[in-house]
């Protein structure tokens, strides 16, 4: 090789060694940006995950602090007891119930339907004829627990005339009669007919009857019909209560049918009418719901002796006979 070859030789490798040192020093110092940048973003990621992560920590601490999460940790069940809780209010709700007290202080709680925790007494009756259902010389078993229950089902109260001796055989039926807001008034004791017999015995009759109910009732009763209507000035001055008598008797003791007893008393019914029947036969314990759904087609609201007093305005005096209500 000669003098020139080597001086070209030389020349070239010196550009080739510098393009590869620069080529070198570009690949660095590119490499480094991009660390820079890489290490900038991961710097930030970090920081930007570090900061969620004590947010989420110091969230947990306070959640851990309240008073429902520890609540929660002690009493886990508590949730499932809040869920049955509300599901037996809903249904409740649905079904349109309520629980409630009946009106025997000392009686257990029961579920009844609302309508049946109105008081007979608390009512409002707003452009209605009014008419009153009683009953007389009840109780008896089988036929006076079916028209109570034929009244509950009809959401109707009514006012119970009862025999002294017939209530101090069967209680049961005359605390049910009051439990369930009707009304109940004496009969007197034995059914006599109190003018045709000795004074004396009257006075007995009457007081024994009002001793009897008073002592299931825990007070006496408000109202008394003396058998047959008949009234002298012995019961007059005996009873200490307004004597109620009637205006629309169905005679469902002569007839015992069930479309005579109707007729009649939608024949003689007025506004402000007491309807005399008899809770001891079966054909009018037939005729009842028949005669309430009937009366209702024809305008008539059904209450006791006491709502329709009040709702005259009256105030009634011990002694004095009542047969009827009209406005």
């Amino acid at each position: 090789m000669n003098m020139l070859d080597k001086l070209f030789s030389r020349e070239i490798n010196r550009r080739t060694g510098a393009h590869a040192i620069s080529i070198y020093i570009d690949s660095a110092t590119k490499t480094r940006k991009r660390s820079r940048s890489l290490g900038s973003s991961a710097i930030k990621a970090s920081s930007s995950k570090n900061r969620g992560k004590n947010k989420t920590i110091i969230t947990t601490k306070r959640a851990e602090r309240s008073f429902f999460y520890r609540l929660n940790i002690r009493f886990p069940w508590l949730k499932l007891v809040a869920v049955i809780v509300v599901g037996v209010i809903v249904i409740l709700d649905l079904c349109d119930l309520t629980i409630s007290r009946t009106g025997d202080p000392h009686s257990k709680v029961r579920i009844a339907p609302m309508a049946k925790h109105v008081k007979a007494t608390d009512r409002i009756f707003k452009g209605k004829m009014l008419a009153a259902l009683t009953f007389d010389d009840g109780p008896f078993p089988e036929t006076t627990s079916r028209l109570l229950d034929i009244l509950q089902q009809k959401d109707v109260p009514a006012t119970f005339f009862t025999l002294g001796s017939k209530a101090a055989a069967y209680p049961d039926i005359i605390k049910r009669e009051a439990k369930e807001h009707h009304e109940v008034a004496s009969h007197t004791m034995y059914h006599q007919n109190l003018i045709r017999i000795p004074a004396a015995s009257a006075v007995s009759d009457i007081n024994e009857a009002k001793s009897t109910l008073s002592s299931i009732l825990g007070h006496d009763p408000v109202y008394t019909r003396p058998p047959y209507g008949n009234i002298n000035e012995t019961v007059r001055t005996t009873v200490g209560t307004p004597i109620i008598l009637w205006s629309v008797d169905t005679e469902d003791w002569k007839s015992k049918d069930v479309n005579s007893i109707i007729t009649t008393a939608m024949r003689e019914v007025h506004d402000g009418a007491i309807i005399l029947m008899h809770d001891i036969y079966p054909s009018t314990v037939d005729a009842v719901p028949i005669l309430i759904d009937t009366l209702r087609e024809n305008g008539y609201e059904l209450a006791t002796i006491s709502e329709l007093v009040k709702q005259r305005g009256l105030k009634l005096e011990n002694g004095t006979a009542y047969y009827n209500f009209r406005p």
